[in-house]
């Protein structure tokens, strides 16, 4: 068995929203651990406040489609990230916004920096994003991947 498939709270995260993130990504015409990977690391396996709080798996701002409110960012009070009423909703908002920028995607290389080209977020701490973003969506797909198989 994988090391990964050890981090308890990380293959919970998985094996709960699998189903729904195949669904999406079915659509979307990429892997189910893409989606998923990117799900995994915005909302840092379920455990960041807004998935928490209110199911915003993948962080995005409000407003956005299918959104059921929004919280406001503890460190900038001018953002507001979108809720949702389950992570499918949150995954069909963000295919909604990004699908057709990612659609037929299956590298997860490619995929995190085409997110980069879309303004998912833009890999650079001076303006909002995060350095190094795009690598660690890759290694986090990757995780994802390996989870996927973890109890089979």
């Amino acid at each position: 068995m994988h090391k990964a498939c050890n981090v308890d709270y990380a293959v919970l995260f998985v094996a709960t929203h699998l189903k729904d993130a195949k669904i999406v990504a079915d659509r979307l015409h990429i892997p189910t651990e893409n989606l998923l990977g990117l799900a995994a690391h915005e909302c840092e396996h379920g455990r960041n406040r807004f998935a928490k709080d209110g199911n915003g798996f993948f962080s995005m701002r409000a407003p956005a489609e299918f959104q059921t409110g929004s919280l406001t960012a503890l460190k900038d009070p001018k953002v507001k990230v979108a809720t949702f009423g389950s992570f499918r909703m949150a995954a069909e908002s963000f295919a909604k916004k990004y699908g057709p920028g990612v659609y037929g995607i299956r590298d997860a290389g490619e995929f995190s920096k085409k997110l980069i080209q879309l303004r998912f977020n833009s890999g650079n701490s001076r303006d909002g994003g995060m350095d190094g973003w795009a690598r660690k969506v890759e290694l986090a797909i990757d995780m994802v991947r390996v989870r996927m198989q973890c109890g089979s």
